[in-house]
């Protein structure tokens, strides 16, 4: 990933702001359209407010989003570290992303809290409630995107 200046960073900063805000206010809007009957059929993991922390690695973002009382962004940098490595410390050790050095390795999205299952018994669960990881850092420009992303991740619980 190419050198940002501070001002790409803002850029950046900005835009996954806007992004989010915007999906978890479609989210709210939608839930709370009882005409659409959403709220007893959705899990919780896509309900409530979140604190949504991005880390910007060497090679790409990795951004949790944690239950939180209110949304609340932190957006931090930590240079010399690769995203699989950021994952794997959010996902109990568990090295979830794999790909090769240099690699682009686009974009993935965990979007409800990951479980390890040992056993058939669930022995560990993710305190975050979604994880998106991209080593685009162009993912996040269009919020369209985020209220169309918000919408299909509702779809499932939508009455036919």
């Amino acid at each position: 990933m190419e050198q940002l200046s501070f001002g790409d960073l803002e850029e950046l900063r900005e835009q996954i702001t806007e992004y989010y805000e915007t999906y978890y206010a479609e989210l709210r809007d939608r839930l709370s359209d009882h005409s659409l009957g959403l709220s007893a059929r959705v899990p919780d993991h896509l309900k409530g407010y979140r604190r949504i922390v991005t880390e910007l690695g060497e090679d790409g973002a990795v951004i949790s989003h944690w239950p939180a009382g209110q949304d609340h962004f932190d957006f931090h940098i930590s240079p010399g570290r690769k995203a699989k490595d950021l994952v794997a410390e959010l996902c109990a050790g568990e090295q979830v992303l794999a790909y090769e050095p240099g690699g682009d390795f686009g974009y993935y999205q965990i979007s409800e809290p990951l479980q390890l299952v040992v056993d058939d018994r669930v022995v560990w669960v993710a305190e975050w409630t979604r994880l998106d990881i991209s080593g685009r850092l162009d993912v996040w420009r269009d919020p369209e995107a985020a209220r169309k992303a918000a919408q299909e991740d509702l779809l499932p619980y939508t009455s036919p």
